[in-house]
């Protein structure tokens, strides 16, 4: 989460930009707001989904299995496109499981194989919260035209190129 609340001003950061010649102000800024956005985004996200009982992990599983309801898929595979490790799944599935919401079951041929199917009770969750869920997401983005919502996928796909960089000294 990404918690300042005190911006600094463009004086501010022209004053920090003379300290440290590194210092790229707008792009500071730009990150800065990113992040914030980015953390509110997120904040308001786990709100949401809190009310139905779910954190963002078991969501996206259900959500992943819900893409093809009637065949089961490897918890390998749904970490994998939820973008956990295979020992968060693990727990997320349990969680799932217990709440009666996915179903493990046993591959006839390999006993060591397990593959995860959405229940009649993981359905019906969606089904509940998906409708509204998708009418806020359009209220969400409803101040963006259609060109600006692909400028903005656009713009997003670059700064993830940049990640890297982050990670580097």
């Amino acid at each position: 989460m990404f918690y300042l609340k005190d911006f600094p001003t463009e004086h501010t950061l022209s004053q920090i930009a003379d300290r440290y010649s590194e210092l790229d102000p707008s792009a500071l800024k730009t990150c800065v707001a990113l992040l914030k956005s980015g953390s509110d985004l997120l904040t308001a996200f786990e709100t949401l989904l809190g009310r139905h009982g779910l954190s963002q992990g078991r969501f996206l599983s259900l959500i992943v299995l819900n893409r093809h309801p009637e065949k089961a898929i490897s918890p390998s595979t749904i970490a994998e496109k939820v973008g956990v490790k295979p020992a968060t799944m693990t727990g997320l599935l349990d969680g799932l499981e217990q709440k009666g919401q996915i179903k493990r079951l046993s591959d006839p041929e390999d006993r060591r194989r397990v593959g995860i199917q959405l229940t009649e009770a993981g359905r019906q969750i969606l089904d509940k919260m998906l409708p509204g869920y998708y009418k806020q997401i359009a209220k969400f983005m409803a101040d963006l035209d259609e060109d600006e919502r692909q400028n903005l996928i656009f713009l997003l796909g670059k700064v993830n190129k940049g990640l890297s960089a982050l990670a580097q000294e």
